[in-house]
Formats: C-alpha cells, structure tokens, sequence
C-alpha cells in the first residue's frame, strides 16, 4: 500500500497482451478531475489479460464481491467486459457500475465506469473503505495522526498482512481527539445514573 507509480507501471507491462481502455461516462466532463478524487474509479482505465486489479464496489457480499475483493483479469466476453478470476475463485464480467456524490453546494454528480482499479500499489487515502484480503504496507511516509491506524485496519487478517519500515513513532493519535476522550471519560464518572420506570416490588 504505497504511493510509488512507478511500482504500479513496472508490473504492469510485465503481462504480455493488448491493452482495453474502459472511458467513465461523467454528468459534467469538465469536473473529470474532481471526480477522479471524488470517486474511486479513474476516469480512465487500462487494463489486460493478467493485470492485477481490485473491485472497488459491493457488487454481491454473499458471494464475497465487495470493496477491496482482489483479483486477475482472465479474458474480455462478446461485451467487450473485463471477466475477473478473484481469490474467492468466483469468476464474473464486470459491467459499468454507478457512483453519485453530493458536492459542498450540494449538487450531484455521477460517474459510471467499471468497478475496478489496478492492485498492485496504491495510497492510504485511496484504501479507505477497503477490505483486503492479502496486503503488504509501507508506513515509511505516514504524516498525519491516524493515517497507520487507516492502512493497519484495512486488513482483513493478520496472517496476510506484512508491514515494512515499521516506527512506532509512525503510529500516534490527534492530541484532540485524545483530550477530548479524556474529558468525557471524566464526566462519565461524574455522572448520576438515575434509574427509569417505577421500581420492581
């Protein structure tokens, strides 16, 4: 779970095969960049036969396709679709799906595009919501309180979970956050607990 593009460029040129470009169809094309941070698909995506990639939407949580799902591109159907091999060994094309955010002044905007992005390295901010089933971090560039606790907990075990470079000076809570607990914890024990209802006979 790193931010180093060039990771994610080596590995993947290392499948051979033709590339697919999959193009989000946006409400306002001229917000195209703030939906690419909006969202959690890009507005453009390249893929291949043997790419790695991630399903960045709940598609179906009985059957273990939700956000985080890890998994290869096998082939592309008659459709022209992507059809994903996850690590759950459930195999599907995957079709556009729907994403709508509410903006600061309160508009609506969309993005449809295929539900899934490249998995071979990514960000802390870009992982939040996740679940991954098998995760390797860096906290080398950790700088903001609560940023390690985001990356440690999108860990679905800790048997597949490998962290490298770890400081434990990486891993530190808001002083705010922090005074504000200590606060409420004191007037909790300040408190009259005053029972309700009339009293058992």
């Amino acid at each position: 779970m790193v931010a180093d593009v060039s990771i994610l460029s080596q590995r993947y040129e290392l499948p051979p095969g033709a590339t697919r470009t999959f193009e989000a169809t946006d409400s306002d094309p001229y917000l195209t960049k703030m939906l690419d941070q909006m969202t959690p698909v890009p507005s453009s995506l390249v893929l291949k036969v043997g790419a790695q990639v991630m399903l960045m939407k709940n598609i179906n949580v009985a059957d273990g396709m939700v956000n985080g799902a890890r998994g290869i591109i096998t082939s592309f159907d008659d459709k022209g679709l992507p059809v994903v091999q996850f690590c759950s060994k459930k195999e599907m094309a995957l079709k556009p799906e729907r994403w709508i955010i509410k903006t600061r002044s309160g508009a609506l905007l969309s993005r449809k595009q295929i539900p899934l992005r490249l998995a071979w390295a990514f960000s802390i901010h870009k992982s939040q919501g996740l679940t991954l089933d098998c995760v390797e971090m860096s906290l080398a560039r950790v700088f903001e309180a609560g940023q390690a606790y985001v990356a440690l907990s999108r860990a679905k075990s800790l048997d597949t979970l490998r962290i490298l470079d770890f400081d434990p000076k990486q891993v530190w809570a808001n002083p705010d956050v922090l005074a504000f607990y200590k606060k409420f914890r004191r007037k909790l024990h300040q408190m009259q607990i005053v029972p309700l209802g009339r009293p058992r006979v």
